[in-house]
């Protein structure tokens, strides 16, 4: 499970993507994000039949924690060692999870079948399967996205929750790319002295980084100075959180598989609609979703509430491809007024269609076009509590031969109480939503990353050369 990727020297700021922003034509360059670590980290490996004999007593000695023990690469060769290192491991304490060398060009349930089957019962303290993709067995990266999603929806089906997928930034932008499946965790494999990864485009941060091929293990003797050593993002209690089958939301628990989005009353909301002030949700925000390949969505600075939005071009299929979502939780239930920034400079849907999901669903077509500044969508009914949400989707019906941009922006949730009788809000604003009376932190919500204490400071990434692929 050796590396993929190829880097040139650059300085980049803790939290930096390069994006276009031309307003025309379909395609957009992938953005390259470098992502720190939330803090700690948790050390660990991952093995194969390369490895040679494990003592693993001497690995949970020098301090690693979990592992990650090869099955098979695809299905015609299957890993000699993979019984004795999963039980090994488990017997001296070091928590496990099983890694498949995805064939890309094999039946891809059947490799998934190969897993599932090999572990077992998905336990309580086992770290989720993964599937490691790093070659394209000779196919284009529409048939080799088609294939990863496949073995994913299958594993995702028979253990409860998403599988982790190993890549690096290059080849998944390249040669997979319409694989966009971020609900999957992200092990990001990158050989850099680097106090920060660069990620593959989908994702907005990693659990685990493969930071060094040349790591050095007691107990690990066929190794020498040749063992994969792996960060977790985070600290101990919080992979402890990441492992085993998913909780049942409501227990009081922030399970494997819960966030704040999917179950906020165990994990916490992303933010909350106070009842007297009302939220704005803006694009960046911990409550607002983007969906869909992520290479068709624009970041736009300059224009838009806060100076900042997202746009993607229309369409007129039957299904949507691109989206947002901005999630809502409530301290308290009522009428509430909902409002979308809508910026003349990139907003030109005159359909666009918003499902507001409240007490009831309804959905409501906007002329974006029409105002640059904030646009009332209408006052709705909001239960207490989450699980309600403003949805808005490229499928507007407005052909894609048009390059109609349909934009993504702040959204204003006024409690219908503090609107005049006209339905305004009875707030100002100043075209960047400056003098509106609320604020993206009127929850405590902010935005921007943490890059371990400081996300303005420049990071230099080294030089990574390219990274041989070996012991598959």
């Amino acid at each position: 499970m050796k590396g993929i990727i190829v880097c040139s020297a650059l300085v980049a700021t803790a939290c930096v993507s390069t994006t276009s922003s031309d307003t025309s034509g379909p395609s957009k360059t992938p953005s390259v994000t470098q992502v720190c670590g939330a803090g700690p980290t948790v050390k660990g490996v991952d093995v194969s039949k390369y490895e040679g004999t494990i003592d693993w007593s001497s690995v949970a000695a020098d301090g690693v924690v979990y592992a990650f023990v090869r099955v098979s690469d695809g299905l015609n060769s299957p890993d000699a060692t993979f019984d004795t290192n999963w039980a090994g491991s488990r017997a001296a304490g070091v928590i496990h999870g099983a890694y498949q060398y995805f064939e890309p060009a094999q039946d891809p349930i059947q490799q998934a079948d190969m897993v599932l089957s090999k572990i077992g019962t998905f336990e309580a303290d086992d770290l989720p399967p993964v599937i490691d993709v790093e070659t394209t067995g000779g196919l284009g990266a529409a048939a080799v996205a088609a294939a990863v999603k496949q073995w994913i929806d299958h594993v995702t089906v028979a253990i409860g929750r998403a599988p982790i997928i190993y890549t690096g930034g290059p080849f998944w932008d390249d040669s997979v790319g319409g694989a966009n499946d971020v609900t999957s965790p992200l092990w990001h494999a990158q050989y850099t002295s680097a106090a920060c990864p660069t990620i593959a485009d989908p994702w907005k941060t990693w659990a685990f980084w493969q930071y060094t091929e040349n790591g050095t293990v007691n107990g690990i003797p066929g190794a020498s100075a040749n063992t994969d050593i792996n960060r977790w993002n985070g600290d101990m209690q919080s992979l402890t959180a990441f492992l085993g089958p998913p909780g049942s939301c409501g227990d009081g628990a922030c399970d494997a598989g819960e966030t704040s989005i999917s179950c906020p009353e165990d994990c916490g909301p992303c933010g909350t609609v106070d009842p007297l002030n009302g939220f704005i949700i803006d694009n960046g925000d911990a409550c607002f979703q983007e969906g869909g390949p992520s290479a068709y969505m624009r970041d736009v600075t300059g224009a838009g509430y806060q100076n900042n939005l997202v746009w993607t071009h229309t369409t007129d299929d039957a299904t949507e491809a691109n989206n947002a979502t901005w999630n809502l939780y409530f301290a308290a239930a009522g009428s509430y007024k909902v409002e979308a920034y809508t910026s003349a400079a990139y907003a030109q849907s005159k359909q666009a269609n918003y499902v507001v999901t409240g007490a009831s669903t309804q959905n409501v077509a906007l002329d974006q076009s029409a105002v640059d500044g904030w646009q009332t969508l209408g006052v709705f009914d909001f239960a207490q509590g989450g699980h309600q949400s403003i949805h808005l989707a490229d499928n507007t019906g407005e052909p894609s031969s048009g390059n109609t941009q349909l934009v993504f922006d702040g959204v204003r949730i006024t409690p219908a109480e503090a609107a005049g009788s006209d339905g305004s809000s009875g707030q100002s604003s100043d075209g960047n939503g400056s003098s509106d009376g609320t604020t993206d932190g009127a929850s405590g919500e902010l935005g921007g990353c943490n890059a371990s204490g400081s996300s303005s400071a420049l990071l230099a990434l080294g030089l990574v050369g390219l990274v041989r692929r070996r012991r598959r």
